[in-house]
Formats: C-alpha cells, sequence, structure tokens
C-alpha cells in the first residue's frame, strides 16, 4: 500500500480505478488537475513492482516538443533529477529502463513507425484529444494489458464517443481540486478568477464536457426577421 503524502487526490481516483482491472482508463480533467503528473505517477509506482524484464510501457503525445515540455519534464520531476544525468535513461529510444529489466519509453504519434511497431503491455496517451482515432486504434491492437489516456474536455471527441461508452473503461473527473495540496494559492485564484466564463469555467474548471467556441452558437427566438 502507498501512503505517502506526495500523491494527489488524482494519483487515487487512477489507482482505484485500476484495482478494478479495466481494460482502459480515461481520466477526463480541468487545467491543473495534475493528470499527466499523477499518471506518470502511478506508472512509475506499478512498473517495477508489477512487470517483468522486456515488460514495455507506451507513453505517448502528439509530438516531440508536446512530449518534451510535457511528460517528460513530468517524469524527471518525479525521479527527482534529470534523465541526462541517469544511466537508466536511452537518450536516442527515450526509454527508461528500471532495475528489473521492464521499459519506460516515450514517443510521439508524428512518427508512423512506431505507432505500426512492436506491442507493448500498457499505454498511456497523454492529451489524447489531440490524437486522431485511427492512431489510437493502430496503438490499442497493440497493446496487451491497460490503457490510460487523459485530456481536457474542450469539446466531444473518440475517446468520450468510443471509449468511455465501454464497460470495460473506467471514466474519473478530476479538477483543480483534486490537486490544491500542490497548487499556490496564487494558481488557484488564477483559476477561480475564471468562474464568471461559463465555457471556461465548464470545461477547465469543472471537467465537464464543453464545446469548441464558434462551433456551437446559442439562438434567441424571434417573432419576425428585422427589415
Amino acid at each position: 500500500m502507498i501512503t505517502e503524502r506526495r500523491y494527489s487526490e488524482v494519483f487515487w481516483k487512477i489507482y482505484d480505478a485500476a484495482k478494478e482491472k479495466p481494460r482502459a482508463i480515461s481520466n477526463r480533467g480541468g487545467t491543473r488537475s495534475g493528470k499527466t503528473y499523477s499518471t506518470l505517477q502511478f506508472l512509475n509506482e506499478l512498473i517495477p513492482k508489477a512487470d517483468k524484464a522486456g515488460d514495455v510501457t507506451s507513453t505517448v503525445s502528439e509530438s516531440l516538443p508536446h512530449l518534451k515540455r510535457g511528460a517528460i519534464r513530468d517524469f524527471e520531476k518525479i525521479i527527482g533529477h534529470s534523465l541526462k544525468d541517469d544511466n537508466n535513461w536511452n537518450a536516442s529510444d527515450m526509454t527508461y529502463t528500471y532495475p528489473n529489466g521492464a521499459k519506460l519509453e516515450f514517443f510521439s504519434v508524428d512518427s508512423p513507425d512506431k505507432v505500426l511497431g512492436p506491442a507493448r503491455k500498457r499505454l498511456f496517451i497523454n492529451e489524447a484529444n489531440h490524437i486522431s482515432y485511427e492512431t489510437y486504434r493502430q496503438l490499442a491492437v497493440r497493446t496487451t494489458g491497460l490503457i490510460l489516456i487523459d485530456y481536457n474536455p474542450a469539446a466531444v471527441f473518440w475517446g468520450i464517443e468510443k471509449l468511455e461508452v465501454r464497460d470495460n473503461c473506467k471514466t474519473i473527473v478530476t479538477t483543480y481540486k483534486d490537486n490544491m495540496a500542490f497548487l499556490s494559492a496564487e494558481q488557484i485564484a488564477e483559476i477561480e478568477a475564471n468562474k464568471s466564463d461559463e465555457r471556461w469555467w465548464k470545461v477547465y474548471g469543472e471537467g465537464q464536457i464543453g464545446t469548441l467556441e464558434g462551433v456551437i452558437y446559442d439562438f434567441e427566438s424571434i417573432d419576425a426577421l428585422p427589415d
């Protein structure tokens, strides 16, 4: 059992969902909920305990710059040092090898050979709403175990329409309130200053499904068209 204080409520939501052994966990979250960080914390705890030599977990993002600014930077914070100083890190393959021989790899889906590559045990798609359904499908059929995705629900996409409707998918909703212990008072105030913006607050404050600006219009009924 993990009891350290350094885990947010988001981590525990993922942890509890995984105990039910679903095929997929979909993390629908608002801004600063710590979705990506908590998922990588979960994987960093799970891989050394549950895997064996040769098992591979893939962390996937839309592009290499996005991956470096997001998931890889978060992973460095989790392990507590720069990857370039870690002998377990292969910079060419962007793969971290744990003492048990299991691997956590990072790659972007703008590399087709990676999408159509070999099978893996586990898959994490970061900001899945930026990736096409066909890309997800090619990755999923090559994944033998758990699939995790996270996203900001700015609009309906394949994760909502095709994955969360499955009986073997656990959907969790996370917000900044699940991560408040790790946010500054200034960050919290900045988020809550947007409560008056109904559409923004629905998505980024409450983690609820929204609509893209300009796609859905609100009309008023009138008796006749003006001259």
